[in-house]
């Protein structure tokens, strides 16, 4: 059991097979909670504490405005018939944020130039074949950050890169979380 708070980062660690991912997964109503309970604080303006084992998975929709999760392929995690702009667009069409062009693409823009793809012109109609592992998972979390979350679950962001890009990486990771506010939950072996 575990609590993590506003601000934190914690690391959830732990050998092949110990169930970090399906932890990880679960929280994000992305795998079946067979026991226990899960708090998330979705703050007052959306319903304060829920009890995630009681949702409903209409329910979990709404609350995965607030939970992001970052998966440890940046090369599985882009759709590789999707351009970037395109892709990190989705999570505002998927929740419904916006329909609107404009805002769409300075949202856009602002999440690639926040993550270090930029000028965002330069990478908005690329492909993710068109990328370096590093750049598909500054995209990635670009996309993640879309929806203004609160927890970003990151299952071994880093894992899949290239050791001189993890450490850029995990710093920007920390960038984003002062300048979000984020809190994380960090999944590593």
């Amino acid at each position: 059991s575990f609590m993590l708070r506003k601000g934190e980062v914690l690391g959830l660690v732990g050998e092949s097979g110990s169930g970090k991912t399906t932890t990880a997964r679960a929280l994000l109503g992305l795998a079946p909670i067979t026991g226990g309970s899960v708090v998330f604080d979705a703050g007052a303006d959306a319903g304060g504490k829920i009890e995630l084992t009681q949702l409903k998975e209409r329910e979990f929709r709404a609350l995965r405005r607030k939970m992001q999760l970052v998966f440890q392929d940046p090369h599985a995690s882009l759709n590789p018939a999707m351009d970037l702009a395109t892709a990190v667009a989705h999570p505002l069409r998927i929740h419904k944020v916006t329909a609107d062009r404009g805002e769409i693409d300075a949202r856009v823009r602002d999440a690639f130039e926040r993550v270090g793809l930029a000028p965002a012109e330069r990478f908005l109609h690329k492909f993710p074949a068109d990328l370096s592992g590093g750049q598909k998972q500054r995209a990635v979390l670009a996309r993640a950050i879309m929806l203004n979350p609160a927890l970003l679950v990151a299952d071994e962001p880093v894992s899949m890169l290239d050791m001189s890009v993890r450490a850029k990486i995990l710093e920007l990771m920390l960038d984003l979380k002062r300048d979000l506010d984020l809190t994380y939950l960090y999944v590593t072996h």
